[in-house]
Formats: C-alpha cells, sequence, structure tokens
C-alpha cells in the first residue's frame, strides 16, 4: 500500500524548497549611491604631484549650500569628489593655504594666504538601474572643466565617462611648473 504525502508534509517540503532556492539567490547592490568624479594633480610632464600646503575642497552652489568636501588636508596628489545628481554644472572652489615667510632686521613673520580657483564641470546626468531590487544611481559624461588660473594652469579631461568605477581618473589637474 502506497503512503501519500499529507498537505502539511507536502506543503512544508515545498516551502523549504522555496526558502532555500531564494536565499540562494545574492543582489550586490552598492551602499552607497553616490558616484565620485577622480581628479589627478599633474606636472606638465604627466608625472604625479601633491600639493605642499593645506588644501581644502568646497562644492558650491547645491541645493542645500555649500559642502567642505576636504578641509586642510596636505599633500593631497589626487581627490574622489561626488557629482551632483540632477545639477548639470557642479562648481568646486580649491583653496590653498600658502604661508610665505617675511623676514625684517630683527623678527620673522609668518603670513598664511588663501590662494582660490574655481572649477566648473559642466556633464549629462544618465540614470543607471543595476536591478529592480537597488536604488538608482547617475553616472555622468564630462562635457566641459573650466577653472580660473590663480594656481591651477589648466584642466584635461582624462576620462568623460564618471561612473563607479574607482580605478579610472576622470580630471587631471595641470599644476604650473617650477621653472
Amino acid at each position: 500500500m502506497k503512503k501519500c504525502l499529507s498537505f502539511r508534509s507536502a506543503f512544508i517540503i515545498l516551502l523549504t524548497i522555496v526558502v532555500v532556492t531564494t536565499s540562494c539567490s545574492s543582489i550586490d547592490c552598492q551602499l552607497n549611491g553616490s558616484v565620485y568624479c577622480k581628479y589627478q594633480l599633474k606636472d606638465q610632464y604627466l608625472n604625479d604631484v601633491a600639493f605642499a600646503y593645506p588644501l581644502t575642497v568646497t562644492l558650491c552652489d547645491t541645493d542645500s549650500g555649500d559642502y567642505v568636501i576636504i578641509n586642510s588636508e596636505s599633500n593631497v596628489s589626487a581627490i574622489d569628489i561626488p557629482m551632483s545628481y540632477g545639477n548639470a554644472t557642479d562648481v568646486l572652489k580649491f583653496t590653498l593655504m600658502v604661508t610665505d615667510t617675511i623676514a625684517d632686521e630683527d623678527t620673522v613673520y609668518y603670513v598664511t594666504t588663501p590662494h582660490t580657483d574655481i572649477i566648473r564641470i559642466t556633464k549629462t546626468n544618465e540614470p543607471f538601474f543595476e536591478s529592480i531590487d537597488c536604488a538608482p544611481r547617475y553616472n555622468h559624461t564630462i562635457e566641459e572643466v573650466q577653472s580660473s588660473h590663480n594656481f591651477i594652469d589648466s584642466l584635461a579631461i582624462n576620462n568623460k565617462k564618471v561612473t563607479n568605477d574607482a580605478s579610472k581618473k576622470n580630471i587631471y589637474i595641470f599644476l604650473p611648473s617650477a621653472n
């Protein structure tokens, strides 16, 4: 005589199969939805260089005001700065605190002066959906970069696609030669 599974036993087996198969799938959503633009400081020979003076970087003209991204950090050679989701242009203020030594007959004075450059990045914003289970993020395409020239010589777009790929530098900041 054959024994049939009871409804309860069949339900438990089916539930176990569903739980096991769904628990094996994994969704690798990124924890942070921000996409960072990567800046690299360069000299005229394309060598990586660093600021000798403390640098402060401020993200300007946001809906909520200005945000300090880096505050008085020394020996900066590369910077990762988040890009805005909806703005067509991001405005950054780079401020170097340069200390000069002034000496007269009896006294040495140290004078710290801020030197500021404004960088404008014109870009397009493209929504990117990894999965229906993940929050959307925005990738960007850099169209143009401009700066004032107080201590920055020039800017160059190295990789115009800004994604969450941390290995790619997007913008080179060229500093004047010391010669």
